[in-house]
């Protein structure tokens, strides 16, 4: 959710929004939105007062397992699938690959909650292309999970029936990290998102093995993570007495200041992100982040800031998104072999790419520019426009592209 300056002050603004490809941003943001409106349409119908009785915490807890955990995990499921998996196929295009459906089973506790992304290679794919691939589920689960902290932030207010959300979002990764080993022991890891990670990285750049024991070393970062203890204390104060949670802050001259960690994945490797979060006294959340990772010999790093609004002028109001990175070279050109012949082989005898190839640095950035427009103090229209250079940032075009957002935003 990005937090609109454009709303009623100490509340957040909802979006309904496209963009090219529909990328883990938009798509995030829609989720949102419609989730909220159930919310809404809940306390308009059924919500009851708070209260400590017996049958009330049954209730909430009945509520909060029957609905509202199956909801939000169907949710996460859309935004790693459709948002995640099919946001980096459609983004190659068809003439490397294609997404010919996807798969969705019943969400707990009616179901396993399983979901898959069918798709089909050509002959242009590369192990790069399908590296990013893989671990774009968890990439865009990252991202609906940031979304998130901005409605809370904004208000400094944690609704529980969307703490259930955060937590799936958020350690999407550690899940899927730790199931690994489990899936391991059944013998059947075809399709599991870390295990074909795992693989082709481990083919594009063959001079140093990255295991999943190691992984998922590297994934207990994100236990630094202070929304996490925010989310499960939400769920047992909503549990026990029907009220939502206020979010502690750093008091930092005049905002409040939160720091957070976590372990994000990249076509090249595993990186560390260090976020900070500042929440203005009079609404406003800022959010900078520093990110850096090592493997198969390169260093990367990058930085980033988000500012939902720079300057206001009658109606309007200007903000902006900033990244930039140095980074390995996105080995995107195909290999001397073809794709089929690579996935048949499983191990290859010499390096796919070069040396030089693999070990090519570059810089890129992305900046663009956040538009909002009040038709009324409680709604309008918003959009962002810029562009990036070709390199990997999470949730945008692994090319060079323009950076086109648009859509409604409501609040409520």
């Amino acid at each position: 959710m990005i937090v609109c300056p454009a709303a009623e002050a100490g509340k957040p603004a909802y979006l309904i929004q496209a963009d090219i490809d529909f990328s883990p941003y938009a798509g995030g943001e829609d989720l949102l939105f419609a989730t909220r409106l159930v919310e809404a349409a809940e306390d308009w119908w059924f919500k009851m007062p708070p209260s400590k009785s017996a049958q009330a915490r049954t209730l909430r807890l009945s509520e909060l397992i029957s609905f509202w955990l199956p909801l939000n995990y169907l949710a996460m499921v859309v935004q790693h699938e459709v948002f995640g998996h099919g946001y980096r196929i459609r983004d190659l295009g068809k003439s490397r690959a294609k997404v010919l459906g996807y798969q969705f089973d019943a969400p707990p506790p009616y179901g396993s909650g399983g979901g898959a992304t069918v798709y089909a290679m050509t002959e242009r794919f590369t192990t790069t292309e399908e590296t990013a691939v893989s671990q774009g589920g968890i990439e865009a689960t990252a991202v609906l999970a940031n979304e998130a902290k901005w409605t809370w932030l904004d208000n400094r207010i944690l609704d529980a029936r969307q703490g259930c959300l955060y937590l799936l979002s958020q350690h999407d990764i550690a899940f899927y990290i730790g199931s690994l080993k489990v899936v391991r022991t059944g013998g059947e890891t075809s399709g599991h998102d870390i295990n074909d990670y795992l693989h082709w990285l481990n083919l594009t750049y063959p001079e140093k093995h990255l295991s999943s024991s190691r992984l998922r070393s590297l994934s207990w970062i994100g236990l630094l993570d202070p929304f996490t203890y925010y989310a499960i204390w939400s769920l047992i104060h909503y549990i026990a007495s029907g009220r939502d949670t206020k979010i502690p802050m750093i008091r930092t001259w005049s905002a409040g200041y939160l720091f957070s960690a976590r372990l994000g994945l990249t076509p090249f490797g595993p990186e560390y992100f260090v976020e900070n979060y500042l929440a203005g006294k009079r609404g406003g959340v800022y959010y900078f982040y520093l990110k850096a990772g090592r493997h198969a010999y390169n260093n990367y790093f990058g930085i980033g800031m988000f500012s939902p609004m720079i300057c206001r002028l009658g109606r309007w109001d200007l903000g902006m998104r900033f990244d930039a990175w140095r980074q390995p070279k996105l080995l995107l050109q195909p290999a001397s072999i073809p794709f089929s012949e690579i996935a048949a082989k499983g191990r290859l005898p010499a390096p796919l790419y070069p040396y030089s190839q693999r070990h090519t640095m570059k810089n890129g950035f992305s900046l663009s520019a956040l538009l909002f427009w009040r038709w009324k103090e409680s709604c309008g229209f918003e959009g962002e426009f810029g562009g990036k250079t070709g390199g990997f940032l999470p949730g945008y075009s692994l090319w060079a592209a323009p950076t086109v957002r648009g859509g409604f935003y409501a609040t409520f």
